[in-house]
């Protein structure tokens, strides 16, 4: 199928010099790019159910006391349990997304205006 979109010119003349190099279309390394990312961003809404679901079952076993706390009977009592808690809640806290395009180069940095050289000159 045919469409057309607009891309920043240095990342047009990146990856154009990428297909170039491979041997291959434009269009078959950028079909291949948009289905990579599609499938991560499936691969991560599914993780990100699972871990919903997950919790969901978590939950649904925990019982709550008189002074009002709640317990999971399911794990043994362990000195280092609120430790170990406290590390998961810390590391949780600590998480922050990665961001998909730092240390990518799109030639951003190329401000002569020059065209780009032809592949295999460069």
């Amino acid at each position: 199928m045919k469409t057309t979109f607009d891309l920043p010119d240095p990342l047009l003349r990146k990856a154009k010099a990428v297909a170039a190099d491979q041997g291959r279309p434009l269009r078959d390394l950028v079909a291949e790019a948009l289905a990579d990312k599609l499938a991560a961003l499936a691969l991560a809404k599914g993780a990100s159910r699972s871990r919903v679901t997950e919790w969901k079952a978590f939950e649904a076993k925990l019982q709550k006391q008189p002074d009002g706390s709640y317990i999971n009977p399911e794990i043994p009592a362990d000195d280092n349990f609120a430790e170990i808690l406290e590390t998961i809640r810390a590391e949780r806290l600590a998480w922050q997304p990665r961001n998909p395009f730092e240390g990518t180069d799109f030639g951003d940095d190329d401000t002569s205006g020059a065209p780009p050289p032809a592949p295999g000159k460069g």
